[in-house]
C-alpha cells in the first residue's frame, strides 16, 4: 500500500458545495425544479460515500463507463473516482494537489489528468478508501491500466471487466460471462448476494431513462433550443453516477416536462439565440461557470454532444438483466470511442449537425487524451463537408495551467465573428 499523508476528504467539501447550490436554487424563483432534483441527487450520493464506513457499507471504486448498476443491485456503495475528482475542480477549484500526488505515483504529464488526479486523490486519502477496485478496458488504454495502479495504492483487491470491441453474438456471450464473474467476485469480497429482482427493476428503470434521454434530445432540436448552454453536463453526470436509480428517472421526467413546456411556448435557454453549437468532448471543468456565462452573453447554446448524449438504438429487457447490462454498454453515447472509429460514428456526427441545425462545433482537445486528439482532422473534414466550422481548443479537463479564461474568451469571440461572417 502506498497511501501517503492524509488530506482533507474532498467528499465532505463537495457535499458542502452541493448543499449551497441546492439552497441557492430553492431560493431562486427562476430555478428549474429538475436542477433542484439534480443537486439533491449529488448530495445523496456524497452523503452515502461520506457515511459508508460508519454504516458498515462495502465501497467499490470503479472507472468511467463501468456498469455501476450492478453495485446498486447488491447494496454496494459505488465510488466513481473520475467524476468525484472532477467535482473538486468544478465546485472547489482545487485539483493541483491531486495532480501533484499523481506525479508522486509516477504518472507523467502526458497521462490523462483525470487518471493522474484519481490516483493522486486515493493516494493522499482525499477520497474514501475502497474495499475493492473495479475497472474495464472502456474507453482508453489509460482506463484499462489504471486499475492495477489503484489496487497497488489502496491495497484493495480488484477486478478487470473485459468488454469486447465488437457486438457479435459470441462477443456478447463472452461479456455476459465477464459480468457473471464480476458478480461472483463482488459476492466473495463483500459477503453480499446479488438481488436479481432488484437488478431487474434497475434494468427497467435504465430502459425508461434511456428513452427519456432520447426524448430530451429530440426537444433540444427545437429553435430556439430550451436547454441551458452547458446543461448537458447534468445528463452526463446522471448517466455516470445514477444508472437505474429511481431518483434519476424522476429528474429526467421532470427535465423532459420542463423542456417540452419551453418548446411549446417557444422559450429558449438564452434570451436571443444566435449560435447553435455542437460540443465535441469535455470542456474544462474548472471553467464551466465561466463558459455558461460567456455563452449566454453571446446567445450561444450547445444543442448536441454526440459523444455524451446520443444513445444508440435498442431497448433493455428486465427479464434478462445481465444481458441488458451488456447491451447497454454498446448503446452508450461514448461507445463509439471504444475501438476503431467507424464511418458510422463519423456519419452520425454529421447527421447530428444537420438535425440540430448547428452553426459551428467546438472541439475541446484534451491535451492528455490520445483518443480525443487523434481524430481532430477526421471530424473537421467531415463537418466541413456540411459547411460546419470547427473551433479546436487545446485544453485540459481539470488542469488550469493549460488554458485560461482570457484565452478561451478570445478564441470563442473570434469564432462567433467567423460564424457571423458566414451568414
Amino acid at each position: 500500500m502506498t497511501i501517503t499523508a492524509k488530506a482533507p476528504d474532498r467528499i465532505d467539501a463537495i457535499l458542502r458545495a452541493c448543499r449551497l447550490m441546492l439552497r441557492m436554487n430553492r431560493a431562486s424563483p427562476d430555478a428549474r425544479k429538475s436542477e433542484v432534483l439534480y443537486y439533491q441527487m449529488l448530495i445523496d450520493y456524497c452523503t452515502q460515500l461520506a457515511t459508508a464506513r460508519q454504516n458498515g457499507k462495502f465501497i467499490a471504486a470503479h472507472t468511467v463507463f463501468f456498469p455501476s448498476e450492478i453495485f446498486y443491485a447488491m447494496d454496494i456503495v459505488p465510488l466513481h473516482p473520475e467524476t468525484t475528482s472532477w467535482m473538486t475542480a468544478l465546485f472547489l477549484g482545487q485539483y493541483a494537489d491531486l495532480l501533484a500526488a499523481g506525479a508522486e505515483q509516477g504518472l507523467g504529464s502526458e497521462i490523462c489528468s483525470p487518471h493522474r488526479g484519481l490516483a493522486g486523490a486515493l493516494s493522499i486519502g482525499a477520497l474514501p478508501h475502497p474495499n475493492a477496485v473495479l475497472w474495464s478496458n472502456m474507453v482508453c488504454d489509460n482506463t484499462a491500466k489504471c486499475g492495477e495502479l489503484l489496487m497497488k495504492i489502496t491495497g484493495s483487491p480488484g477486478f478487470l471487466l473485459d468488454r469486447p470491441f465488437q457486438r457479435s453474438e459470441e462477443e456478447m456471450k463472452y461479456f455476459v460471462e465477464e459480468l457473471r464473474d464480476m458478480v461472483a467476485f463482488l459476492e466473495a469480497q463483500s459477503g453480499l448476494k446479488m438481488d436479481w429482482g432488484k437488478l431487474s427493476e434497475t434494468v427497467h428503470q435504465m430502459d425508461e431513462q434511456i428513452e427519456l434521454f432520447r426524448e430530451i434530445n429530440r426537444l433540444r432540436e427545437a429553435v430556439p433550443s430550451p436547454f441551458s448552454p452547458q446543461g448537458f453536463l447534468e445528463l452526463v453526470t446522471v448517466d455516470y453516477l445514477f444508472p437505474g436509480r429511481p431518483e434519476a428517472t424522476e429528474y429526467l421526467r421532470t427535465l423532459r416536462d420542463e423542456l417540452a413546456a419551453a418548446v411549446a411556448e417557444h422559450i429558449g435557454a438564452v434570451p436571443k439565440e444566435r449560435y447553435r453549437l455542437m460540443t465535441l468532448f469535455m470542456p474544462p471543468m474548472y471553467l464551466i461557470g465561466f463558459l455558461e456565462k460567456l455563452l449566454r452573453e453571446y446567445g450561444a447554446v450547445s444543442t448536441t454532444e454526440p459523444f455524451f448524449c446520443n444513445w444508440g438504438e435498442g431497448r433493455l429487457d428486465p427479464d434478462k438483466p445481465l444481458e441488458s447490462v451488456a447491451r447497454k454498454s454498446y448503446m452508450l453515447p461514448e461507445a463509439h470511442m471504444f475501438g476503431p472509429m467507424s464511418k458510422k460514428a463519423v456519419g452520425e456526427i454529421v447527421e447530428s449537425a444537420k438535425r440540430y441545425k448547428v452553426d459551428g462545433a467546438i472541439y475541446y482537445a484534451d491535451v492528455g487524451c490520445r483518443h480525443t486528439c487523434a481524430v481532430i482532422k477526421l471530424f473537421k473534414d467531415a463537418l466541413s463537408d456540411v459547411d460546419v466550422p470547427v473551433l479546436t481548443i487545446d485544453c485540459d479537463v481539470v488542469d488550469p495551467t493549460v488554458i485560461s479564461e482570457e484565452e478561451i474568451r478570445e478564441k470563442l469571440e473570434r469564432f462567433f465573428e467567423l460564424m457571423d461572417d458566414r451568414r
